[in-house]
């Protein structure tokens, strides 16, 4: 692997003890919640791949159990580094493991590389008042390697013979799939998602490293799902990207790291 991504993988690694991911809005105070609930699943053995097996590893693991209160919306928040770009899918309910280990990813997968290195944070959020405690399972995958952890959500002790509903009213945006960091090869394209929770619909802007908003050109381009394609990145395209949504009732902001790896000469 280039030399540029393993300084620069130590370098994040590094400093996995200092990060502090937004906190959820209720939280138990239960010492049981730091313990580590992360399961990896056996790995397969790689096919048809020319380098090192596919590695994926949790920077933040959901807390184990969150005692929701009274009308209040809960974000579980799950952040993971991994080889290639890896997924996040959030499951509801409990499943085996068998069924986690083979759960299919619902997002295509970019054709792998030994110098792509990208950590992906993810929330989920609920919006309702929850009648029973509930399961939701964060489940990471990058080519055959997959990592999960859950959260128990128990519910209000008032709520428990009240049916589910959805909060009425609009709610302010909060970005709930971002990348943090981004590493790849020059000349590779790239897309940087921002998917958005918010009711009204969130308007989605999008600051370059220059800290100036965006404009549709040949090499960036804002998608309709919020996402910024950036087409075979150069040197200069290094640095912080900011994700910005914006509704009536407020606003959420993302930071993603570009970092272009030189091609190692063939």
């Amino acid at each position: 692997m280039n030399l540029h991504v393993c300084a620069l993988a130590l370098l994040l690694f590094g400093s996995i003890a200092t990060v502090r991911g937004r906190a959820v809005d209720l939280v138990d105070d239960d010492d049981s919640n730091n313990v580590d609930n992360s399961i990896e699943a056996e790995e397969e053995k790689p096919r048809n791949r020319a380098f090192a097996a596919d590695w994926l590893k949790f920077i933040k693991t959901p807390p184990t159990k969150l005692q929701q209160a009274e009308g209040a919306t809960v974000e579980i928040v799950c952040e993971m580094m991994g080889s290639s770009v890896p997924s996040i899918q959030w499951v509801v309910g409990h499943l085996p493991h068998s069924e986690l280990d083979d759960l299919e990813s619902n997002q295509v997968a970019d054709e792998a590389n030994e110098a792509t290195i990208v950590r992906v944070r993810s929330s989920h959020i609920i919006d309702h008042m929850l009648s029973e405690a509930r399961t939701y399972t964060c489940v990471g995958r990058t080519g055959s390697k997959t990592i999960y952890a859950s959260t128990v959500v128990h519910p209000p002790r008032t709520s428990r013979l009240v049916p589910e509903k959805t909060y009425p009213g609009p709610q302010k945006p909060r970005i709930i799939y971002s990348e943090k960091t981004h590493l790849d090869l020059m000349g590779n394209n790239i897309m940087l998602p921002c998917r958005v929770h918010a009711r009204p619909r969130a308007e989605i802007t999008w600051l370059n490293n220059e800290n100036k908003e965006i404009v549709q050109g040949h090499r960036h381009r804002v998608l309709p799902s919020g996402d910024l394609l950036i087409s075979e990145i150069k040197w200069e395209d290094m640095g912080n990207y900011k994700c910005i949504a914006r509704n009536a009732v407020g606003k959420d902001s993302a930071d993603t790291f570009v970092y272009p790896v030189l091609r190692e000469e063939e």
